[in-house]
This record gives C-alpha cells, structure tokens and sequence, in this order.
C-alpha cells in the first residue's frame, strides 16, 4: 500500500513540525486543522478520509493539554483527549490505518525512584492526565496497528509564533518583563522538542516499523525546570541573576504535578535515538530569531 499519512491537529506544535518533516522527506500526507475538522462534532471518516484515495497512517496530534484548564472543564478533557482517541481507534481498525497517537509523562504519579517504563502502571494525579491515560487505553483496546507515543515538556516552533507559546517563549517574556524570575527547581522534567518527536515518527513510518505499542519519546536526559529556565536565559542574552529558586512543595498548583516523572527512552532506543535536550534547545534557537 502506497504511504500516506493524515495529520490531525497540524497547525499545532507538533503538528506543525510534522508537515515540515513531511515536506522535506517527499512524504505524500494531508494536514487537517481546527478549519478542517471539529473533532467535538464531525465524522473524520466522512469529512476527511473518504475524500482521500488510501489512508496507511493517522497522526494524533489534537488534544487539550491546557493542565489547570482541564480542571475546569473535565468534560472537554475527556472529549479530546479519550473519547475521541476511542472514536479514531476504532475508525483506523475499521480501514486498516496505523494510528499514532500522542500520549504524555502526566499518566504517572512522578513517585517513582528509577526512571518510568512503557510497562508501568499509570497513577495520574489530575483531570488532564486521567483523560490521556483514558485515551491511551482506548487506544490500546481498540485499534490494532497502532503507536502511542509518550511525550514531554514540549517545545517547538509554532508556539514561538503565537499558536499556544511554550516554557522558552513565557521565561523570555517574564525575563523582559520582571526583575525577578522564579522558577521551581526540585521539579525534574525532560524538555523535548516538538522537531525531534517528528523526526521519529516519520522515522517509525518511513521504516514501516510495526513493533506496535507504548514508546516514550521524550529526549535523552533530563533536568530541573531552572536548569531549563537558566539555560534558556543564557541563549537569549537574558540576565541570569534574575532567576530565583523555587521549591515545588512550596508552589501553588491549580493541578496536582508529578515531581519526577522522567521516563526511559531504552524501548525507543532500539529504533530511533533521541538527543539531549541541550542539542535540541540549541537547534531551536537556531531556527528561531
């Protein structure tokens, strides 16, 4: 079967990325934005796949990932985030299509002394974590050829352009805007760029992959959200003294957050080897001016 991949949620971080990978790969594939389809609303088979002539793979990319939102409105949560995950599972068994669906560290607890598995028991702590747990188990139900891709701590181009924004473009605006800047610093997290989780899928997908099932795809190592924010700071030519430590059990959160939960890379690994995250904040400061 001639590949051709389906994009859902295309102007969005790694959405975006993803149409550029794409593109520069030859890569025959349809984007689908919010314009195009309402995923609350509409039939994806009818509004979507039956006006294109073979479908091999769907990208997930729609989701609200809005933490302390998602506590107010848990019925949008579990709209995006499950049940329509449920809804594209059994619609890519019904037509044969690889699924590739975007799933998140927040499924844990963050209580976890090593590093978290595929295999690991999910324990989320909020509303938004629930729903994404819920959907990865729909997922997993329901579609056979399918590819769940845990992720984390997200960064990438079109949230530099206003579509959403990230972690790099809030410490850059609180860095022009304050004399003070805190940052919590007990908090382990794994910035991962939205480029490198692109590159992988294509990756998986170019290379018809079909080891189905969890992966972490997150980068390499790991770090405190200050070490992030200090580093961020240093490419943008920010003043580093403004940067002040804050402690995690101290902070005030909307949502429960897990402290650490960094998660393994070794399944991946075996397919696809992502970088450190200090390579990939590099190459996005290179990218964007």
């Amino acid at each position: 079967m001639k590949q051709h991949i389906v994009i859902l949620g295309a102007n969005g971080q790694l959405g975006s990325d993803l149409v550029t990978i794409c593109k520069q790969n030859n890569i025959s594939f349809t984007p689908v934005t919010q314009d195009d389809f309402n995923a609350l609303t509409d039939n994806l088979g009818a509004k979507i796949l039956d006006k294109i002539s073979e479908v091999s793979h769907i990208i997930n990319c729609i989701a609200t990932t809005n933490v302390d939102g998602c506590e107010a409105n848990s019925d949008l949560a579990f709209n995006l985030n499950a049940s329509f995950a449920y809804k594209l599972a059994q619609l890519c068994n019904d037509r044969s299509i690889t699924l590739f669906h975007i799933s998140t560290d927040y499924v844990f607890d963050g209580t976890k002394t090593g590093l978290y598995l595929e295999t690991d028991t999910p324990n989320p702590l909020n509303v938004y974590g629930l729903s994404k747990s819920a959907g990865d188990m729909a997922v997993k139900m329901y579609a056979l050829k399918y590819f769940i891709f845990r992720v984390s701590s997200l960064f990438g181009r079109a949230g530099a352009s206003g579509k959403g924004g990230n972690f790099i473009t809030t410490m850059q605006r609180l860095g022009c805007e304050r004399d003070t800047v805190s940052v919590i610093a007990n908090q382990i997290t794994t910035p991962t760029a939205t480029l490198d989780i692109a590159r992988a899928i294509i990756h998986f997908i170019t290379n018809n992959i079909d080891d189905y099932g969890i992966y972490n795809c997150v980068s390499s190592n790991s770090c405190s959200w200050y070490d992030f924010a200090q580093a961020i700071f240093r490419l943008s030519g920010l003043d580093e003294t403004k940067l002040h430590k804050a402690d995690f059990d101290g902070y005030s959160f909307v949502a429960k957050r897990p402290k650490c939960a960094v998660m393994s890379t070794a399944k991946l690994s075996k397919y696809y080897q992502m970088p450190l995250w200090q390579e990939s904040l590099n190459e996005y400061f290179s990218i964007v001016k």
